[in-house]
């Protein structure tokens, strides 16, 4: 796996590509509480190149989004495709997360 980081003022956005499972889940974990930890208020997270997501991604995605939430950030996720959407709609994780389907509909809902 590999993740790209942009910033951009309060917000950042996370690209991960590659396979999120239990191999890469700590790296794809720090990755994202380093973010939240620098405090950037809004977080976009770019799953277009996500090839497999395993369901502890799914719980690290909710954990970070409920800590952005805590201390009024925000989290959304987008460009969610194939396999991985199935993950998210079998889990029910689409309708707890704020999905969007490409990266201008998410950055309408930053703040």
């Amino acid at each position: 796996m590999n993740i790209e980081i942009y910033r951009e003022n309060s917000l950042c956005i996370v690209r991960p590509a590659g396979r999120i499972d239990l191999a890469t889940l700590d790296e794809f974990e720090s990755s994202l509480r380093g973010l939240i930890e620098t405090a950037p208020a809004q977080l976009l997270v770019d799953m277009g190149r996500v090839t497999f997501l395993a369901g502890a991604g799914l719980g690290v995605l909710l954990a970070t989004a409920m800590t952005l939430k805590g201390h009024a950030g925000y989290m959304g996720v987008f460009g969610v495709s194939g396999p991985v959407r199935e993950v998210f709609a079998v889990s029910g994780f689409a309708s707890v997360l704020d999905l969007h389907p490409d990266e201008l509909s998410a950055r309408g809902e930053v703040h």
